[in-house]
């Protein structure tokens, strides 16, 4: 049992700077993630501590064991090393309070790590291991709550969540990363109710914060149940409120089975991680955009029930036939230039996110042209080899000596999306997968491939 065990196996790294500060007349421990991966099994590539050494002590204990310091935290109380390996960073005992209004924390140092320990998020990240010996103290029980799956708040919930409100979008990512198919990870329902009553408190985050939570949400192993829960407990209005609008919309049936919130949440699952982290990043965001412009193009084709007339409307109640004065009924339902109002879209949610530019003209890259590769598979006659090339080229971009995004990544996007619609093409599709080609340049494009993908696609 996890709430049995005692000790922790401290690095030895770790163990000479838990050395350094005890002779010093300090205390150091280690806390946070690296304890609770490490109570899970898990390797954390970081090491977070706590000390009641203040900064500048801190730098002074630090420096015999670093390669180098970085200070960027100081005013918050904590101080950044490279010892071995192990990117450590040791925080003073503290309590951190956000004021209506304020995007920066009020920071007052701690005498205790009881106290620090105390003002911290969930039980699960409230378990500290003694640098030196590695014992573990643990006086919220959270290795019960990591045994059991729970993400419990330390304390009252709205205390913790009024203390950063950031943590309501932590809540959500631990969820997302934690939980297994062996072992779920939930929230408790006081949390919840928490959460979704005060999520106006989000105001006060700056977007570089948000946009972090959010990006670890979206590359998680459990993104669908991420962007699920943000939108339950009304977190997403904060970080991209335009997408709620895609909750509820209904697609034509023949080419998707899900509304374009359940269609988008199965898309971005199907981006399954690859080689390159960014190009798995940028095209989760893709995905999570692609459709996102669908709710402000919604228009439905209406059918004259007497002549055959047929005309749109962005209502899909009965009409009259302008033509001869009958009555219309909706027969299918269009998206004309969705993928170019999302672009638009994406732009201005992750400008708002403060992304760099760079990922922001990738992402609206692909989803600009996230259509083409239907326009080949719908065609009557096959493309020729030149409208292959000028294919790949347009899906082509760069900054410089840089690429953004490649007609690999277009089609990754492409199956994603026309697996995630209706089943019949799944099954036609899931045989012959397109494989992997090199950069994409007009020497080495063939039609094979072209070929293989427009038939995977035919339905």
């Amino acid at each position: 049992m996890m709430a049995d065990v005692k000790k922790l196996a401290v690095p030895e790294p770790l163990g000479r700077l838990g050395e350094g500060f005890r002779e010093a007349g300090h205390e150091l421990y280690l806390v946070g993630g690296y304890v609770r991966d490490k109570l899970l099994g898990r390797e954390h590539p970081d090491a977070d501590a706590t000390t009641d050494a203040h900064p500048r002590e801190v730098k002074q204990l630090l420096k015999p064991h670093a390669r180098h310091l970085w200070t960027v935290g100081e005013r918050f109380g904590t101080i950044g090393a490279e010892v071995d390996g192990y990117a450590v960073e040791v925080t003073t005992y503290r309590a951190d309070l956000y004021t209506q209004g304020s995007r920066h924390p009020e920071v007052t140092f701690g005498e205790s790590l009881e106290g620090d320990l105390a003002r911290r998020d969930f039980t699960i990240n409230a378990v500290a291991a003694d640098a030196l010996t590695g014992e573990i103290l643990d006086p919220f029980e959270g290795r019960k709550d990591l045994e059991r799956g729970v993400i419990r708040p330390v304390g009252d919930p709205i205390d913790r969540m009024r203390d950063d409100p950031l943590r309501m979008l932590r809540a959500v990512r631990f969820e997302a990363t934690l939980s297994t198919p062996e072992k779920p990870f939930a929230m408790t329902p006081d949390l919840e109710r928490a959460i979704r009553e005060n999520a106006r408190w989000l105001e006060s985050i700056s977007a570089e914060r948000i946009r972090d939570e959010f990006e670890k949400i979206i590359t998680s192993d459990n993104v669908a149940q991420g962007l699920r829960t943000l939108v339950r407990l009304h977190l997403m209005p904060y970080i991209v409120a335009e997408f709620m609008e895609t909750v509820n919309v209904e697609q034509e049936a023949e080419f998707h089975h899900k509304d374009v919130f359940e269609h988008t949440l199965i898309v971005v699952s199907g981006i399954e991680p690859g080689t390159s982290g960014w190009d798995f990043s940028i095209l989760r965001k893709a995905a999570f955009f692609h459709d996102i412009g669908k709710p402000r193009t919604l228009v439905y084709e209406h059918r004259c029930t007497y002549c055959g007339a047929k005309s749109l409307s962005e209502s899909a109640d009965e009409g009259n036939c302008e033509r001869c004065g009958g009555r219309t009924v909706p027969s299918k339902i269009h998206f004309y230039g969705h993928e170019n109002v999302g672009a638009a879209i994406a732009r201005r949610a992750m400008r708002r996110l403060a992304y760099p530019k760079d990922d922001i003209d990738a992402v609206a890259h692909l989803v600009a042209n996230h259509m083409r590769p239907y326009g080949y598979a719908a065609s009557r006659d096959p493309w020729s080899d030149a409208a292959v090339r000028r294919f790949i080229r347009d899906a082509y971009l760069a900054r410089g000596e840089r690429r953004l995004a490649d007609v690999d990544m277009l089609l990754k996007l492409a199956w994603a999306d026309i697996t995630g619609s209706a089943p019949r093409r799944t099954v036609k599709t899931i045989r012959t997968r397109p494989a992997s080609s090199p950069k994409p340049t007009l020497a080495n494009t063939t039609s094979s491939r072209s070929k293989e993908w427009r038939a995977s696609t035919h339905s």
